[in-house]
């Protein structure tokens, strides 16, 4: 039995993952998003086993995280308008 042969599985995806708008974008978010819960987590982890407040360093990681998501928006912002093809 002779029928259509399917693609192998990365080029579907890779096919499926180019049609997505903005997912560098999307996937930064989420990656800072989780690294900054992750510190927040560990800081109050520091601050109930150990006593010590771990602000000062909390405060450094969101800041570096929070710097980034900044980058991201004001790329976003500043961009020049793509021209459409019609």
């Amino acid at each position: 039995m002779k029928g259509k042969r399917q693609k192998p599985p990365f080029s579907r995806l890779r096919t499926w993952l180019s049609g997505v708008p903005h997912l560098f974008a999307k996937l930064m978010v989420l990656h800072c998003v989780a690294c900054g819960t992750l510190a927040s987590f560990y800081a109050l982890r520091i601050l109930s086993r150990t006593g010590h407040d771990a602000a000062g360093i909390l405060a450094v990681i969101l800041g570096f995280f929070g710097g980034e998501l900044l980058l991201l928006c004001l790329k976003k912002i500043l961009a020049e308008p793509r021209e459409e093809n019609p």
